[in-house]
């Protein structure tokens, strides 16, 4: 099975867990408990954003972690950035989604759950945003009549798929878009990627480390590439009593890695 990207060239660039329920109108009695509780417990490094009627929103900068709650919902999301190159592992997100979730629940003495959610952002990276418009058009999956295509105009200036399967255990949405993102790298990563250990009479060692660590850097945060998003939901999860948060996640996390190749499978 050939694929239209390679497999591992697969950067993992963001992390969403959603829970919504019903019933949650003490928020606005307790949301600064919740928050305190959070901020003062043993995973330190949270910090409160703000705080409103809707909303309180807390985040944790060293990781690039943001959480969320309200009366209606709570998420907890991770991306990457210049210093978050490298997201939570998957059993560490899990364990960190549920302890957060739980203190919501049962702060707000929450009953009725009305969907678990959790998506993935895949990147895959390609050298300019041409050959990511390419290389989705070659997406088996997503197959369509060239020469239909030619007729609608010279050029394919943008193109995306969508579409929504039941995978047993929970529903997936599968999109596949072309991206660009901007980068932004300190200068000083950029410098060090150039250099050249050789035109220096010492410190070479040192100095090909460097290299190597900008280079990984800017690797790991592609500016051009394919997107492939995966959001996998359960509405009216069985919970807690036949499936817990950490079962959910790490669940759809291995179907995500199951169903990607044939996703990805070329026409060529």
């Amino acid at each position: 099975m050939t694929t239209v990207v390679k497999i591992n060239s697969k950067v993992m660039h963001k992390f969403v867990f959603e829970l919504r329920y019903d019933l949650g109108q003490i928020y606005w009695d307790r949301a600064g408990q919740i928050a305190k509780e959070i901020i003062s417990g043993e995973a330190a490094g949270w910090d409160l954003d703000s705080i409103g009627l809707e909303t309180c929103k807390l985040s944790c900068s060293e990781l690039n972690l943001q959480f969320s709650f309200g009366p209606n919902k709570l998420d907890l999301s991770q991306s990457q950035n210049a210093e978050t190159l490298e997201l939570l592992s998957i059993g560490d997100f899990c364990r960190l989604a549920e302890s957060l979730s739980e203190i919501v629940i049962s702060t707000l003495q929450l009953n009725d759950f009305l969907r678990f959610g959790f998506r993935v952002w895949n990147l895959y990276p390609t050298d300019t945003r041409a050959d990511a418009i390419s290389t989705v058009k070659k997406l088996k999956l997503f197959s369509y009549d060239q020469d239909i295509l030619n007729s609608l105009g010279e050029d394919v200036s943008d193109i995306s798929h969508r579409l929504v399967v039941d995978r047993n255990s929970h529903m997936l949405r599968i999109a596949v878009t072309p991206f660009e993102q901007e980068v932004k790298l300190p200068p000083s990563v950029i410098r060090k990627a150039k250099e050249r250990a050789r035109d220096h009479s010492k410190d070479q060692k040192q100095i090909l480390i460097d290299q190597q660590k900008a280079k990984r850097m800017i690797s790991r945060l592609p500016q051009f590439g394919l997107l492939l998003d995966l959001d996998a939901h359960i509405d009216d999860p069985p919970y807690p009593d036949n499936i817990s948060i950490s079962d959910f996640i790490g669940r759809a996390f291995e179907d995500f890695d199951n169903i990607k190749n044939p996703i990805l499978t070329s026409i060529e």
